[in-house]
């Protein structure tokens, strides 16, 4: 039985964002200087503790340390959305250490990609929170955020009326059809190895979104054949690809592309490609965990409910 979705509440103008780094470190302070300056102009005060910047190899400080902030910024009444610092590695290694009666009652806008899958499925799986598939505070994609992306950005996170609806000319249409379910899913390397644990993605019924970074195709292929060794694309609505950015061979002979449509050829869903959402220079942002419908004759992705409640 699914979990009843929780949406957080709408932010105001001067309402204050927090910056926490679960995952990697940033190896300047200014790093996240240019993402910022833009949540700043678009009306919000930010806010964040000197310890985003440790770093402990590839971590960005102990797990200890990360896990407490998460909780304190969540607990904070004062902060009212978390953007993460930027992915990398480490999420994983905080849940263990998460304690979930202090993060209950406390659903915020929570938006960052990558790593930050982890938590986004962990989120979706312990308490149904709706989060966002959004840039983090050191992405270009934020800190160059202008025109059509930035107005859908700022009416998710404030407009308690606004059902975001996506239709690009890059996007194709892999198989034809319309499906409607909640949209679910991220990284395809975080989302694959998740599996067997007590967050594992759940799929059935569900519109599935998947992006990657610098994985050769063999190594797709393996993780979108764990998917399905794992029946986690049986029974899906639909699916999204997003950006496969740096994925193809390094011979040009063929495309990840390619893969991608032999192993998702017979499951007879509606399949889109080339959504604008992931590691490449453009990063939409869009719902997790709420209930959307995928046209894949239209090549549209409409939410059926707005991110935000008043």
């Amino acid at each position: 039985m699914d979990m009843p979705i929780i949406r957080p509440r709408a932010l105001r103008a001067g309402d204050t964002v927090g910056i926490v780094a679960p995952a990697g470190p940033v190896e300047r302070e200014d790093a996240p200087a240019a993402g910022i300056a833009t949540l700043e102009r678009l009306g919000f005060r930010v806010r964040f503790d000197r310890r985003i910047f440790q770093a402990a190899r590839y971590l960005a400080g102990p797990d200890e340390a990360r896990a407490e902030e998460l909780m304190r910024f969540f607990e904070d009444p004062e902060i009212r959305a978390i953007v993460a610092l930027r992915g990398g590695y480490g999420c994983a290694r905080l849940l263990p250490l998460l304690h979930e009666a202090r993060l209950r009652d406390h659903c915020k806008i929570f938006m960052g990609f990558s790593d930050l899958t982890t938590l986004h499925l962990y989120f979706q799986r312990r308490f149904g929170w709706a989060t966002v598939h959004g840039p983090m505070m050191v992405s270009a994609s934020l800190a160059n955020l202008a025109g059509a992306e930035e107005t859908n950005l700022v009416r998710l996170w404030t407009d308690p009326e606004y059902l975001p609806e996506y239709s690009f000319p890059e996007m194709e249409t892999w198989h034809r059809g319309s499906a409607e379910g909640r949209l679910t899913g991220g990284c395809l390397s975080l989302v694959a190895a998740g599996l067997g644990t007590e967050y594992e993605i759940k799929t059935e019924d569900r519109i599935l979104f998947l992006e990657e970074l610098g994985e050769p195709p063999y190594r797709v292929d393996r993780m979108l054949t764990q998917l399905r060794l794992a029946g986690k694309l049986d029974g899906l609505a639909g699916i999204i690809l997003g950006t496969f950015q740096d994925c193809d061979p390094t011979d040009g002979s063929y495309r990840v592309q390619d893969v991608l449509k032999e192993i998702l050829a017979d499951l007879q869903v509606p399949i889109i490609a080339g959504f604008p959402s992931g590691h490449g220079p453009i990063n939409w942002a869009f719902p997790l965990n709420l209930p959307a419908r995928l046209d894949a004759d239209c090549k549209t992705v409409r939410f059926l409910t707005p991110l935000v409640r008043p």
